[in-house]
C-alpha cells in the first residue's frame, strides 16, 4: 500500500530496532537521547502520513502534527523519529502522550492537542528526494537530515554527541530523561532488524513483587504472562503483567514451581479488570521484576522478569 500517489512504501516499513547495552564509551559511535514517545515513520510528500512501528497509521490522533511536510525539503521523504508530549518542566511525559494517543472521538482528539501539542524529534532519513538511501553511512543520512529539516515549533531534529557515552548518559539521568541511544558511525539503516549497530542505555529500576496467578503460552511458549501484585498499607495492590525476562529453560522451572502451589479463587486485588485465562495461586512468591518506571495506574511499564526471590 502507498500513499496516494507519493510512491513512497507507506506501510510497508518498519523501523530499525537497537539492542539493550550498558553504558559505554567509544569513538566509534555517536549518543543521541532515546526520547520517551511514540515510534514514528513520517511520510512526507506534499501531505504528512504517520506510521506507528506496527505499521498503524495515527496521523489522525495528532492533527497538530499533520501539516510537517512544510517543514521540510527533499520531498518525497521518510523521517525516523518519536512523538513526545512535554510536561510542564518540559521533560517527555509518556503518560501524557498516552492519554492524547487513546483518544479517538475528533472533539476530544482537537482538545487534547490544543492542551497538550505534540512534537515530533526525527534522527534518521530513509528516503531523501525520492531515493532510498538506507544503505547510506549513518554520517550521510544525518547530513541529509539536516538538509531536509527546517526546525519548528513542533519538528526538531535530534542532537548527538561523540564518544562519551557513560557522562553523557549519567546526565541524561540526571535531567529526568529515559536513557542513551549508541549508533555506531558508518552504519546503514536496517529497517524492521534489531541489531547491535544501535544500542540502548535505560534508566531501569527493580522490584519485588508477588505472583498471584499466571497466564499459559501458545505455540512454544508455555509460559504466556505472571500477573504481579504488591502489598501498600495492607491493600493488596495489581502492578500488571510480565511476560519477558525468562528462557525456555527457565520457563519450565518456573512453570514446574507455579503448578505446585495451590490454586486459589482470584485475590482480592485492587486494579484489576478484563483480565481471562488465569491461573490463580496462593500469593507466596516473590519474583524480582526490571521495569522502566510505574504508570499513574500502578502498571509496571516495560517490565522484564529477573528471577524467584
Amino acid at each position: 500500500m502507498s500513499s496516494g500517489n507519493t510512491g513512497l512504501p507507506v506501510y510497508r516499513l518498519r523501523p530499525m530496532l537497537a539492542v539493550s547495552s550498558d553504558p559505554f564509551d567509544s569513538p566509534d559511535f555517536i549518543y543521541e537521547i532515546k526520547w520517551d514517545g511514540y515510534r514514528c515513520l513520517a511520510y512526507m510528500d506534499g501531505k504528512t502520513i504517520l506510521q506507528s512501528r506496527n505499521l498503524q497509521d495515527f496521523t489522525r490522533s495528532f492533527p497538530d502534527l499533520s501539516h510537517l511536510h512544510h517543514s521540510v525539503r527533499g520531498q518525497p521523504l521518510v523521517l525516523d523519529g518519536e512523538i513526545i508530549v512535554l510536561d510542564e518542566a518540559g521533560r517527555p511525559s509518556f503518560n501524557l502522550l498516552k492519554a492524547r494517543g487513546n483518544l479517538s472521538d475528533k472533539g476530544k482528539v482537537r482538545r487534547a492537542a490544543a492542551r497538550a501539542p505534540a512534537l515530533l524529534v526525527v534522527f534518521d532519513v530513509l528516503y531523501y528526494r525520492g531515493q532510498n538511501v538506507m544503505a547510506s553511512p549513518l554520517e550521510v543520512r544525518k547530513g541529509r537530515l539536516e538538509e531536509a529539516v527546517h526546525p519548528a515549533d513542533n519538528l526538531i531534529i535530534s542532537g548527538f554527541i561523540t564518544t562519551h557515552g557513560t557522562r553523557f548518559f549519567e546526565s541524561c539521568l540526571e535531567q529526568g530523561l529515559e536513557g542513551v541511544m549508541a549508533k555506531k558511525k558508518g552504519s546503514p539503516y536496517l529497517p524492521g532488524r534489531r541489531c547491535s549497530y544501535w544500542r540502548k542505555f535505560r534508566r531501569t529500576r527493580e522490584g519485588r513483587f508477588l505472583i498471584l496467578g499466571y497466564q499459559p503460552g501458545s505455540g512454544r511458549r508455555k509460559l504466556g504472562a505472571l500477573l504481579l501484585g504488591e502489598y501498600l498499607d495492607g491493600r493488596l495492590l495489581y502492578r500488571g503483567k510480565v511476560g519477558t525476562g525468562f528462557g525456555r529453560e527457565e520457563e519450565q522451572e518456573l512453570l514446574a514451581v507455579l503448578e505446585q502451589l495451590p490454586g486459589a479463587q482470584m485475590p482480592p486485588v485492587e486494579g484489576i479488570t478484563g483480565i481471562h485465562g488465569v491461573r490463580w495461586v496462593e500469593p507466596r512468591l516473590e519474583c524480582k521484576v526490571e521495569y522502566l518506571e510505574a504508570t499513574p495506574e500502578g502498571r509496571l511499564r516495560h517490565p522484564s522478569y529477573r528471577g524467584l526471590c
